[in-house]
């Protein structure tokens, strides 16, 4: 998955220019923690919620502009960035977000929760899903025959976990799409294999 597939592609932005008490207003209108600054449709810099707070004395917020606190050289991504790469910058730059640059134009904005939202979706699990765990031998044609026994059960993987290997077997933790497991555990159980535990 890259990340222009779940950025916001309209991102709210300001220009440097700008007083620090506008930015925090604009951060408090659209409910945002994160603003691309912004001129002659160039991006110049970025500013957060944690740079306002720093300079939140009452009586500078008319006097400070954005450019006086903002970061001027980001961290930025493209849209064909892929999201795993996304999400290692976050982790170890320890940020919430990164403006989306195409050609140096901003063209959107990823953050934390976009990111997490992208591999929950990616891992099936904010989609309705059933699970089930089979105890099989550590070979890739035994995996094999699980998968198309679910799948000729009426049952549609999301994806497949692995546990540990021990004495020559494996756990699996499959996610399937929400559906009725009985024929599925059946099916399987016919066929020799072994299944230790399942959520409807």
């Amino acid at each position: 998955m890259l990340v222009g597939k779940i950025m916001s592609d309209s991102p709210v932005a300001i220009s440097p220019d700008k007083r620090v008490g506008q930015a925090l207003k604009l951060m408090q209108k659209h409910n945002i923690r994160h603003l691309p600054v912004v001129k002659d449709d160039r991006l110049v810099g970025w500013i957060t919620s944690r740079d306002l707070r720093e300079v939140l004395l009452a009586s500078m917020l008319e006097k400070i502009t954005v450019e006086d606190v903002m970061l001027k050289s980001p961290i930025t991504v493209t849209p064909d960035t892929k999201v795993e790469e996304a999400a290692r910058l976050v982790y170890e730059n320890k940020i919430g977000g990164m403006p989306v640059l195409d050609g140096g134009r901003l063209v959107g904005v990823i953050t934390l929760m976009d990111l997490i939202s992208a591999f929950l979706s990616m891992l099936g699990l904010i989609r309705t899903s059933s699970r089930l765990d089979l105890l099989l031998e550590d070979r890739p044609e035994v995996l094999e025959e699980a998968s198309r026994l679910i799948n000729e059960a009426g049952g549609r993987v999301i994806n497949v976990a692995l546990g540990p290997a021990k004495e020559g077997q494996r756990p699996y933790y499959f996610r399937i799409i929400k559906c009725d497991l009985l024929p599925i555990i059946d099916a399987l159980k016919q066929h020799g294999f072994q299944v230790v535990d399942f959520i409807p």
